[in-house]
């Protein structure tokens, strides 16, 4: 199937159901809705995730390493026991959060979050007991690898699945690991699959097609899952965020691969395009994707009764273009798509069907708050609870509307980003550590290995004449293009992130590292 009908420019506009389909939906009032948006509860600090307890309690994750216990909106206490993360960047931190399909029974509660340092970033799935205000008898279930770099999150989301087995969705980590998606001895860019104790399930169908796969795969071709669902006929669907482009609502089947980086809409930072394939054979075409990027994270499906003509649509969170959307989607059709939040001005991280009925939406702000959307108007009593838009500044770029919004942080990398480009400091990095085995010129003699003018842009392993490990060779499935992200990223972590390299030199840190990345992108830049 093509995947030319799926490119939706602009966002916010509905889309035409045709003549076949609208004995579906006939009456304009199926995709319409009254509705009020409520602050349900405020003053968070970066909350990322949420869940109920069966008494309808919330557990509310702030991605800085805490855990709220919220009733009735109001948060009443902090959840002591928390494991120590690390937070320091806006995509690490503690996550996601889920209770056990049977916590009446066990009390157990899982979590993830990302611990590591800087250049070695390794996520957690973690099971814990909720006992009282406390976790207690906490556990390490699985961590990802290879411990990735800087530059895009580890590990987003947990999905239980029918049979109480676990999926979590790994992320690509940004540009530098776009190399690492489609090789099968690593995490990144994945989904896997586990039992409730840890342990592996030994019929993880991508595994079983792939003999030399990591056992817990279970779907690949995937850059960074900001949401799973269940639908009423037990498909599970994903959002998936691309870069420049390429965002995508997937349907997710066992086994299957989604494309990234080979085969997508996607476009790099760039401006390039990461493939010149959008559509080929062995790999599982998006149900709708959205090129110009939205930054779709947090996806539900509605299931509730206090919003009957929405039931069976999802919804989905958006941070970059600060709203919800509602998507009617039918025989693998998107019919319908509805902007519910217009000039509201929230990033909108994570979005979840509540056991009210009531759809809740957590905002990813150093002020965060949740929404609620509730249907009819508002009491007189209620008023009072109306959420009022954020106050954004006109016509301003997404680094200011993110300053705005407190999610800027300064972690050390984007201190090494501040710090700027020394050309001196940068010579003498490169020439500590990479003359002995590179030239910096094709008419060098290049000792071991392959010579670095223009490497910026190169996709590695394409010169002739060196024996380049599996990690480097020209292969469209693993093989990188030479940044100053990738570039960096490698220099960081040479034999974790990219397994298999001939590269014996010891890992740089990111300030060196990135002069030298910054070094060998502007030599290409002047040839």
């Amino acid at each position: 199937m093509s995947r030319m009908w799926l490119i939706l420019v602009p966002l916010l506009f509905f889309i035409s159901s045709c003549d076949s389909e609208k004995n579906i939906h006939s009456k304009e009032k199926d995709f319409q809705q009254q509705f009020w948006i409520e602050d349900y509860t405020k003053n968070l600090n970066f909350p990322w995730a949420i869940t109920w307890l069966p008494n309808n309690d919330l557990l509310i994750t702030e991605r800085l390493g805490k855990i709220k216990l919220a009733r009735d909106g109001k948060v009443i206490s902090e959840i002591e026991g928390v494991p120590e993360v690390m937070a320091d960047s806006p995509f690490d931190g503690l996550l996601d959060i889920e209770i056990d399909p049977d916590f009446i029974i066990n009390s157990y509660i899982y979590l993830t979050y990302t611990k590591g340092s800087a250049t070695a970033r390794v996520g957690v799935v973690y099971r814990a007991k909720l006992e009282g205000n406390r976790l207690i008898e906490g556990k390490e279930l699985f961590n990802t690898s290879p411990p990735a770099p800087t530059g895009g999150p580890n590990i987003t989301r947990i999905q239980f699945l029918q049979d109480k087995s676990m999926i979590i969705a790994v992320g690509a980590g940004g540009n530098s690991g776009n190399g690492m998606v489609q090789r099968i001895d690593g995490d990144i860019g994945k989904i896997i699959r586990i039992y409730r104790d840890g342990t592996i399930p030994n019929d993880n169908i991508f595994a079983l097609k792939n003999e030399k796969s990591k056992p817990e795969l279970w779907a690949t071709g995937l850059r960074s899952i900001g949401g799973f669902a269940i639908d009423d006929n037990n498909k599970l669907w994903a959002i998936d965020m691309g870069p420049q482009g390429g965002d995508e609502l997937n349907q997710i089947e066992p086994g299957g691969n989604h494309g990234w980086p080979i085969v997508t809409w996607g476009f790099d930072y760039s401006g390039r395009s990461m493939s010149n394939k959008q559509s080929s054979p062995g790999f599982t075409d998006p149900v709708l994707v959205w090129s110009p990027s939205i930054s779709p994270f947090g996806l539900t499906y509605y299931n509730g009764n206090a919003f009957p003509n929405w039931y069976g649509d999802f919804f989905v969170g958006v941070l970059g273009d600060q709203t919800i959307l509602r998507l009617r989607v039918s025989n693998g059709k998107v019919l319908q798509q509805e902007n519910l939040l217009p000039d509201h001005n929230e990033r909108i991280r994570t979005v979840e069907t509540g056991p009210d009925g009531f759809i809740y939406a957590v905002t990813d702000s150093s002020n965060g708050k949740i929404l609620r959307l509730r249907p009819g108007r508002p009491s007189e009593e209620e008023l009072k609870n109306v959420s009022v838009p954020f106050d954004m500044p006109e016509n301003i770029g997404l680094g200011e509307r993110l300053r705005e919004h407190g999610v800027m942080q300064d972690e050390k990398t984007m201190l090494a980003l501040q710090t700027g480009y020394n050309k001196k400091r940068a010579e003498f990095i490169y020439s500590q550590n990479c003359v002995s085995c590179h030239s910096l010129n094709a008419g060098g003699e290049s000792k071991i290995g392959p010579h670095l003018e223009g490497l910026a842009g190169r996709r590695s392993g394409s010169l002739p004449n060196y024996s380049y490990s599996e990690a480097m060779a020209l292969n469209n499935r693993t093989s990188v293009i030479w940044d100053d992200r990738t570039i960096t990223a490698f220099l960081t972590n040479p034999q974790s992130y990219y397994p298999g390299t001939k590269m014996i030199a010891p890992p740089l840190s990111y300030e060196d590292a990135l002069q030298i990345g910054t070094f060998l992108t502007r030599e290409k830049s002047k040839n």
